[in-house]
């Protein structure tokens, strides 16, 4: 093994363009929501072939991104059990009904079968897909169940951007799709996050929403209910900058990914289905035989100084949700428990990947 590194679990890369965006901004006395913030959409729009309107989280995205489509306080939202707990705090703090969905231990996503079995039992009235690490879900099919079952579709695709299905980007599909740009993120404005939908009224309805429910943030006229889910101008000036380099953050990311399959042993790792993907690989994932030697491998890895991380625990029994805690989803619970999410971001150097995966195969 080459000398010991202090490897973190994600990174951002802020270089000399981003300092000097953040400058101007200063230099400008606008530093608040502005034409900065509108020149962002533009670009996202045309990257995503979509409506994009930006916020200031990834969580932010989710609200919005249910208020603009309608809901309503007891309306049942359907999410996977294995996410990220913005996924189902941003429904739950609006008044949601939650009820939770296993998923595919191979691919990690929510199966279409397994959803339909739930909602054609149920009313539910929004169903929430993740894309774990940036794996796209099978968009034909959960499209389809939703017209079957008149449920609205809405696309976690926080982990997501840059991803495709079927050689189309996630976010410019029909259903409505939200995205976060967290510092660990792809790219990122620090926090931040958008929503993208094709439907121009639901777009202009999220500008509206984010902006305490007016259209014009100049008078006091507010015709729907909103709050203040807007972003800033300093952390736009970031995104557009970060936004040009996308492309080989991404291609980075891909030859990470692929060198880490390629050569640790001894684990098995989420699985590609069988119709053409892009994968934008926010996250990595190594899946051990067992809890007991994962649980090896993460003191071990940490021990060496590299920041992996355990992955999220089943929704169902965080302590913040005990309505549901007689839920039983095993396949949420086996990954929880085998799987642990090593380090990948866009500056990682080839001796950083080389030095995780001899500790990774150092282990025995």
């Amino acid at each position: 093994m080459s000398k010991k590194l202090k490897i973190p679990w994600s990174k951002p890369d802020f270089a000399d363009e981003e300092k000097q965006a953040i400058s101007r901004v200063i230099e400008s006395n606008w530093y608040s929501q502005g034409p900065l913030t509108k020149s962002f959409e533009d670009e996202l729009s045309s990257y995503l072939g979509s409506n994009a309107s930006v916020v200031n989280s990834g969580t932010s995205a989710l609200m919005c991104a249910l208020l603009a489509n309608g809901f309503k306080i007891g309306d049942k939202v359907l999410v996977p059990d294995f996410t990220f707990y913005a996924t189902l705090s941003s429904a739950k703090i609006l008044g949601a009904k939650i009820i939770t969905a296993d998923i595919d231990p191979d691919s990690l996503n929510l199966s279409p079968k397994v959803v339909e079995d739930i909602v054609k039992n149920n009313n539910i009235k929004f169903v929430i897909v993740v894309d774990i690490a940036g794996l796209p879900i099978d968009i034909d099919q959960f499209e389809e169940l939703s017209k079957k079952y008149n449920f609205i579709l809405i696309e976690d695709a926080a982990q997501a951007l840059g991803s495709e299905y079927k050689h189309k980007k996630i976010g410019s599909f029909d259903h409505t799709t939200t995205f976060s740009f967290h510092i660990a993120k792809q790219i990122t404005t620090i926090e931040g996050g958008c929503v993208s939908s094709p439907d121009k009224n639901i777009s202009e309805k999220i500008k509206q929403i984010r902006d305490h429910g007016r259209m014009n943030s100049k008078n006091y006229t507010h015709d729907v209910v909103g709050s203040n889910f807007r972003t800033t101008d300093l952390q736009s000036s970031i995104g557009l900058e970060q936004i040009k380099k996308i492309d080989q953050y991404l291609s980075r990311r891909k030859i990470i990914a692929d060198k880490y399959k390629n050569n640790i042993k001894n684990v098995s790792f989420q699985k590609f289905p069988n119709f053409p993907i892009k994968h934008s690989n926010m996250m990595f994932f190594t899946i051990y035989p067992n809890q007991e030697i994962r649980n090896k491998n993460f003191k071990i890895l940490q021990d060496n100084g590299i920041d992996v991380k355990l992955p999220w625990p089943p929704l169902h029994i965080q302590p913040a949700n005990p309505e549901l805690n007689n839920n039983i989803h095993e396949n949420t619970k086996l990954i929880s428990d085998s799987t642990l999410m090593l380090p990948i971001f866009n500056k990682m150097t080839d001796e950083e990947v080389d030095y995780v995966i001899d500790c990774c195969n150092s282990i025995n």
